[in-house]
């Protein structure tokens, strides 16, 4: 990395702050997702068989749109990379 200009290697080292500040974030609400967790559990408990099989339904198209919200994450970082990396190799292989 030695051979990048000063902005560049500081634009890096600001957005991995930024990531690594959204992460310590998510990882504090870990906490209260377990809470909340244990709370819809133990409401399920006391339902009908019926509500029951409503709330799964309603947690399983819960959890299919969290993954396709994470997919759709992973993938504006991987642009985001190919952004930054892309202009650098460029200019490697015209020098």
């Amino acid at each position: 990395m030695s051979n990048w200009s000063d902005w560049f290697q500081e634009a890096l080292r600001q957005r991995f702050y930024q990531l690594e500040l959204a992460s310590e974030q998510q990882a504090s609400c870990s906490f209260e997702d377990k809470n909340l967790f244990t709370q819809v559990e133990q409401f399920k408990i006391n339902q009908t068989e019926n509500i029951q099989q409503l709330l799964s339904e309603w947690e399983e198209a819960i959890s299919y749109q969290l993954s396709q919200d994470k997919q759709s994450i992973y993938m504006e970082g991987v642009k985001d990379g190919i952004r930054l990396i892309l202009p650098v190799m460029q200019s490697t292989v015209t020098s």
